[in-house]
């Protein structure tokens, strides 16, 4: 388990942003994805806010697949991420993840190995695919990206 302080978070902003005074609050983005059958892809948008940057610290998610589920009976989902800043071009990995090897499915925190500065006005494009071994249709997959954004004080 990894947790970044916030003056972890608060040194890497103000790297970013050569010193300037910030106002850092903390906040989480969510992309669902519905209906995701055997060897399904689904492509999601997801706009950053254009009045601030987002420093991206970690990513937790949900998956159903119909059934009702208890904290000990949710799906561990067969689902690989690919997620591109469409801003950069830049991929946040080499190809798609293991959404349980990249992202926590409840339990103990699963940040970054280290926090990604993702600018305002930029969307991110994520693209779900199911791998399942069997027929595992899920109904609904929730990705949450964590973090905090960040404005430049002007003083």
């Amino acid at each position: 388990m990894q947790r970044y302080s916030f003056l972890d978070l608060q040194a890497f902003a103000s790297a970013i942003y050569n010193g300037r005074q910030l106002l850092m609050v903390p906040y989480a983005y969510n992309v669902t994805v519905l209906v995701l059958a055997q060897n399904g892809v689904s492509n999601q948008s997801l706009s950053i806010t254009a009045n601030a940057d987002f420093i991206l610290t970690g990513m937790k998610y949900r998956a159903q697949i119909g059934a009702a589920q208890t904290v000990s009976t949710k799906t561990a989902a067969f689902v690989r991420v690919l997620i591109t800043d469409s801003g950069s071009n830049e991929q946040f990995t080499n190809a798609a993840v293991d959404l349980e090897n990249y992202s926590t499915n409840g339990g103990d925190s699963r940040d970054l190995p280290f926090p990604r500065f993702i600018q305002g006005r930029t969307a991110l494009t994520m693209q779900f695919t199911n791998y399942a071994p069997t027929a595992e249709t899920y109904t609904s997959i929730d990705l949450m990206l964590e973090g905090v954004l960040v404005r430049a004080v002007s003083g």
